[in-house]
Formats: structure tokens, sequence, C-alpha cells
């Protein structure tokens, strides 16, 4: 049988249009489907699989329909090669290699579900252009997976039945019949099992017999085959419809190999086979079982939908096309089937699974997160509950389907959160975020944490909101503890350097990053040159007589030594507070601890630093101090501390930068306060109020003695390691004689372009205080 001028491939059928008899030639359509063994290239049926030639080049790789016309028999071949052959499979993966990265979004299940799609669409076209299908088995047992694929082109059939209908009847000269029903006859199905056991025939037989009412109960009893002329497809009533060889194929290569070593052995002769031979090798022969359903389909064609019970019945529809129409009608149907129509997801068993089960893990993730939510929350909750939602949708769901539900319940947790839930992410000065809903820039924010703080001197103690701005921090709340609760506005204070608009028309300067190696402001030396604060009044602050004060632009931080010159803050972070007279300090008792409260039990307390000086109106030399009567230097003391606070509002003194003050009961001040005055000093310290609690360095302590010398202030603050060092001026500040003076150190530290929070790192430099003697008198 040598049909290779006549083979085709669908949908290009060239090669029929030149024959002669396409006009007047009545053909059957004999289709091959089915699943082939490995190492048969896809074809199945050996009897007639030399009408389907291979060559190298041509072993396909994809689904496809390869056919031939045997034009002595009038019959068309059409032969299914799809994924579910072992060969083609191969073949279609045989471009991922080792060296080559498989697809991120590759997921095995969905490739396989397009397989069984496409082979069903293709098994719907056969179905509606076919006379006799058979089903191949590589081996002797039916495969049930065929009853999902029939079940699922059977709902489709019915489906797009119309559209076919209105399809055929824009051919021509088309047979009415064939234009109502969409399809030439209800096809007749045969089953063809490739392997056995056995070459026994009464065994054959047998198993012929078996499967065939195995098969029949089957297709039966799940509906697929009716009495009716709807039916899908049908099977023979009085004919068989199984065919089983006699014994198993052999696989071509092994057998050459067999026979080439049998050739070379000694009085041996050539005898190979080819491996589908198109000869019967033996009485039992699957043409001659194919050749009688073929006869019957020229003769009378088929009748299989009758039921016993219905003798009187219409007679079923049966068409033999011209050869020429049915090219026309198969090329027209593959486009409609094939091309046009999309994918069958009812026979995607693994991908309906996953999505109904990840929809109901889609919804008890959902659920969780919604599990008391707050009217709004912050970004980090979201997450934070996104995580467990994300957590528990990982246990439940499963399949292909589980990174596109992922992603949906992610979609919709974002929209529910951003849906009038979203929390304002303004930050406090402190670190805490803004608890109320997003809001407009100009509301006020709050965190709903409440600190207590005392004043600037440091005699009353108040409850303060967490600020999120700097004036919010460092003025605002002093100031109102000064005009309602504390006379501190009373006391002698410092004006510390503001800026002063020339009119309303002012803005924040635009800040560029200094150099390194550049001093922007001058540094503060040990120099005569200072700030004095006189007793009992407000002294402004006289600038360095460098450069002009900018009227028109301010700087948009506080100051540090990396301002840029003639620029001013808008307010005062610091306050230097002059309490009273030195007297109003007892070293035996310490601070009253109702004049100061909040101070921790027996740390409230200075420390006393010896100074040497000279009484001479004449300047020692340096590192040089004038000996008393008995050659020793004279000295005398000023009373120092550093106080820290707590957001609890306690307070405390240290000894030394590791160590907090503590002062047994009934006893004196043993430390000095050199360790303070000459080392740097920690910004933050802790307390003893609870574990982990951490105080602030707040205020700085002087009681100035009536000696010939000015003890000064000079605070450089460094919040953080890298961070900017943060001045209250440009030049020390010079304290009164014989008075009791307290600086208070900002609550927040906010530079031009960056705000610093808690920072174990930060520290006073040392430094804070000095001592300026008087110069000579004329």
């Amino acid at each position: 049988m040598s049909l290779l001028k006549n083979a085709f491939e669908l949908p290009n059928l060239d090669n029929l249009l030149k024959h002669q008899g396409i006009d007047s030639d009545k053909v059957v359509i004999v289709s091959i489907i089915g699943k082939s063994a490995f190492n048969a290239s896809g074809l199945k049926i050996k009897s007639i699989g030399r009408i389907f030639p291979l060559g190298e080049d041509e072993r396909p790789n994809k689904t496809c329909i390869k056919g031939s016309y045997d034009e002595k028999r009038q019959i068309v071949y059409l032969h299914l090669f799809s994924l579910l052959d072992t060969d083609v499979f191969i073949e279609s993966i045989g471009g991922f290699s080792d060296d080559e990265d498989v697809p991120e979004d590759f997921d095995f299940l969905s490739a396989y579900d397009e397989i069984q799609s496409e082979f069903s669409k293709y098994l719907l076209f056969l179905l509606y252009v076919s006379h006799i299908i058979i089903v191949s088995h590589p081996g002797s047992s039916f495969d049930t997976s065929y009853i999902q694929y029939f079940k699922a082109v059977d709902a489709l059939s019915q489906k797009i039945l119309g559209k076919i209908c209105n399809s055929l009847k824009a051919q021509d000269n088309l047979n009415s019949v064939w234009v109502a029903n969409g399809r030439l006859c209800v096809p007749r199905m045969l089953f063809y099992f490739e392997r056995s056991n056995t070459k026994n025939k009464d065994i054959i037989k047998k198993l012929e017999h078996n499967l065939e009412d195995k098969i029949y109960h089957i297709l039966k009893n799940t509906g697929i085959v009716k009495t009716t002329s709807c039916s899908l497809f049908a099977i023979p009533l009085n004919n068989d419809f199984v065919y089983v060889e006699e014994a198993a194929p052999k696989d071509p290569l092994t057998e050459a190999v067999r026979g080439l070593v049998q050739d070379c052995m000694p009085g041996a002769s050539t005898q190979m086979k080819a491996p589908f031979s198109t000869e019967p090798s033996s009485e039992k022969n699957f043409l001659k079982f194919l050749h009688v359903h073929v006869q019957q389909a020229k003769d009378t064609g088929f009748d299989d939908t009758v039921a016993s019970s219905r003798p009187q019945h219409a007679p079923a529809y049966f068409v033999l096309p011209i050869l020429g129409q049915w090219i026309a009608v198969a090329q027209c149907l593959f486009n409609l089937i094939i091309i046009e129509e999309p994918p069958i997801t009812s026979v995607c068993t693994a991908t309906r699974f996953s999505e109904q089960r990840c929809l109901k893990a889609l919804s008890l993730a959902t659920a969780k997160y919604q599990e008391r939510l707050p009217p709004h929350y912050s970004k980090s909750e979201h997450e934070a509950r996104l995580a467990i939602a994300f957590r528990l949708y990982k246990t439940e769901a499963r399949g292909p389907k589980c990174a596109q539900y992922e992603l949906q319940l992610e979609e919709e947790c974002q929209a529910l959160w951003e849906n009038g839930r979203q929390q304002c992410t303004a930050t406090s000065l402190t670190g805490n975020q803004c608890k109320l809903q997003k809001h407009e820039p100009d509301q006020e924010h709050t965190s709903g944490f409440i600190y207590r703080s005392a004043c600037n001197c440091g005699r009353k103690i108040s409850t303060r909101d967490d600020p999120f701005t700097a004036i919010q921090a460092n003025c605002l709340f002093y100031q109102s503890m000064a005009d309602k609760e504390c006379d501190c506005s009373d006391l002698g204070h410092m004006e510390f350097p503001i800026f002063e608009p020339f009119n309303e028309e002012f803005e924040a300067a635009a800040i560029q990053e200094p150099d390194e190696a550049m001093s922007v402001l001058p540094a503060i030396q040990e120099t005569d040159e200072a700030v004095s604060v006189l007793p009992d009044k407000s002294v402004p602050h006289t600038p360095a007589k460098k450069g002009q004060t900018s009227t028109m632009e301010h700087l948009p931080g506080m100051l540090t030594l990396t301002s840029q010159p003639g620029l001013r803050p808008l307010f005062s972070s610091w306050a230097v507070t002059r309490l009273g007279p030195s007297s109003m300090y007892n070293h035996k008792f310490g601070l009253s601890y109702s004049a100061h409260p909040g101070f921790l039990k027996s740390t409230n307390y200075l420390l006393p630093w010896e100074i040497a000086f000279a009484f001479s109106h004449a300047w020692p030399a340096v590192g040089k101090y004038p000996p008393d009567k008995h050659g020793r230097p004279i000295t005398c003391k000023v009373f120092i501390g550093v106080e820290y606070e707590c957001s609890y509002g306690h307070r405390f003194m240290l000894s030394a930068p590791d160590k907090m003050l503590k002062v047994a009961p009934g006893c004196m001040v043993k430390e000095t306060g050199n360790a303070i005055a000459d080392s740097d000093l920690p910004l933050y310290f802790l307390c003893t109020c609870q574990p982990g609690k951490m105080a602030q360095l707040m205020r700085l302590h002087v009681v100035t003695p009536k000696a010939e010398i000015f003890c000064s202030f000079n605070p450089r603050v460094q919040p953080g390691a890298g961070a900017p060092i943060f001045i209250s001026c440009e030049r020390r500040i010079r304290l009164a004689k014989s008075s009791y003076w307290v600086m208070r150190l900002p609550f927040a530290y906010v530079a031009d372009k960056e705000r610093f929070t808690q920072d174990l790192t930060g520290k006073l430099l040392q430094g804070a205080f000095g001592v300026i003697r008087d110069p000579p008198k004329p």
C-alpha cells in the first residue's frame, strides 16, 4: 500500500485538491486516535503504519493530523499525533536541555491541561468529519481516562452544533442531511489493543469479547453511548468492535540489532523485516477487521443507535461525501473548532480542582486577615496581617492556581486596607506613628503616647503629647509650662538668637551638603569672648561679627556646627534659667523633692568641682597657679550636675559617665564633678523605674561661686554616630557669679534634612562646663 503521493497534513489539503476524482469519488473517512508506545514515533496500528511515512525531519513535536488517501479503496485515513503519544511528547520537550533554565512560570499541571484541552478539540473535529474512529491502546486494557475526554467533547458538541450547522450552510451543494446534523453520521468507534500476553487465538478471542462487554457497559453507564442519533458516537451492535493483536510489537531498533548479530554468526543469512509491515504476517489481520466496517459503510451505512425495544424507528442519517465536498468541510471545521474555539476547561480536572481549592483557601485567608480588624491601621500592621493570611492560604491551597490566587489575595487585602483603613504614615520625633486615619498634611497628628516632662527650670512636671515637629518638642510645650504652670518666664533667662524676618515673605533656606573639609561655623574656642547672662535679667544674644544675618531665609532645622553662616533657626530649642542665688542649694540635703519633683531617691545632688584661680590682678603664666602662703594653689568649689529624665517624669543625676549618682542616707556626696566635666556623657541612660527604660539628658546644673571667675555653658550634642553636632549658639554662655543656673537641652534633635530618634551612641561632648576668668582690672 503505497500512498506517499496522497499524503497531507491538515489543514493543508493541496495534494488532495489535485486528485482527478475530487468531484466524483465518494469516500469513507477513517480516523486513528489514542496513544502509542515508546519508539513508535507516534504511529499507531502497525498494520497501516506505512501510509504515514515519517522521515527524520518529519517527526511531529506537537499535536497535528496527518492523512493519506487510499485512491484504490476510496478511503481517507486521518492519524492524530498528540502529546499523549510518548515519542511526540519527548520531541516536544526535547528543546529543554540541561544547560537551559526552565521558565519560572512553567507549571507541569497547567501544561498538561493544555495538552488535554488540545486533544479534546482535535477529537471533536474528527468526530464531525469521520465515519469510523479507531482508538488505539498500547497495552491490552481499556484506558478509562478517555471517559473524561468523551464527556467534555459531548458537552462542547451540543454547545457549538448550531454554529457548525450555520457554517455548513455556507458551503455549496452539501447534502441537506449533512447540513442539518452537522456531521456525516454518528461515527462508529472501534478499539485497537496493540499488545497481548499470549499468541493463543482462543484466549485472544475471549479477551476481545470480555473487553467488548466491559467497554460497552462503561460507555453505557456513563451516558456517553445513547440509543438516539444525538449520541456522540456509537459502537456496532452486531459486529466486533475490539481488536487485540496476537503478540506484542517488537522494538525496531532491538530487532535490527538482534538480526545483525544473527547475521554475523557462521552460516547465517540476512533476514530483516520492516518494523511496520503492510502485509499480514498471519491469518489474523487488522486490515481485514477494518475493511468489514468500511464495506458496511459503503454498502448500507451505519445504524448503531437502535434500541432493542424499538423495532420501529426512524432511519439513521449517513452520508458518503464526495472528496471535494469533504475537503471544503474539513478546512471549514478545522478553522472553526481547532483555531477559533477557546480551550476546553472541563477536561482540565487538575486545574479545576486547584481552582476550587484555592478559592476556598482564598476565602479563609481573607477572613483571617479581617479578623478583629481595627478601623484603621499602619502599613506594618497590614503587612503582618497579610503574612498571617499568606501562611494560612499556603497550607490550604493546592495545584497550579496557587500563584494566581495568592496574587489575588494580596490585591484584595491591599484594596481593603486602602479603602478608608489606612493609618496616617507620619512618625513622631520619638519614632511613634500617628494613630489617626490618613488625613491631610495640615491636620494635627497624634500617636496616643503621653509623656511627663519638667519645665525649663525643672520645678514643675506636666504631661505632654508625643511631638511630631521640632517646635512642638522644644519650644511650645515649655512656653506653655512657663505661662500657665510655672513662673519660669519671671526668672532670669537668656534669649537665644532666632530668625527675625524683614517682612512676611520669608522661607526656609535651600540647604546644600557642606564640604567635609570646610568648617562652616567658627569653632567655639576657650577664649574670654562669651555671651554674658546677668542675674534677674533677660539678656539677648550678640552674634559673632562675621557676615550678615539673613532676614529672608531661616534654617530649616536646629543650629549645628555645619549650619550655613548667616542663617538662624525660627525658634530656640535651648533654655538657660537662673533659679536664684547660690545659697538656695544646700549640699548637705541636695535638691528639695518638693521644689524639684520627680527625682529618684538619693539622686538629687550636685557634684563639687574644684577650680584653681588667682586673686591677683595680673594673669599667671599658662598652666601656673599662684600658691597660697603654704605653697598650694588657691581653689574654689563649683557645684555641677547632669540631669536625666525618662518619659514617666523620673529624674536623676549621674556621678560618672557610666554611673548613676547614689548617696547613702545621712551621708555626704563622696564623688567629685571632675569625671563629668572632663568626659563625654551619654545622651541616654538606663532608668531604674523599669527594665530597659531609657532616660534622656535634659538639663545641666551649675551653682557658680563668688570668686573672680565666671562659669560657662558650652553644650555640644551629637545625637548619634556620624550625626551633626548641635549647639545652642556660636559662643560660650558666661554665667553670673553666685547663682544657681539650669540649662535645658532639646527634647528632640532635628537637623536641616534629618531628624534623630533615640540612639544609644548619642553623647554630650566634653567641655559642656567651662570656666572664664575675669580679665585683670586696669
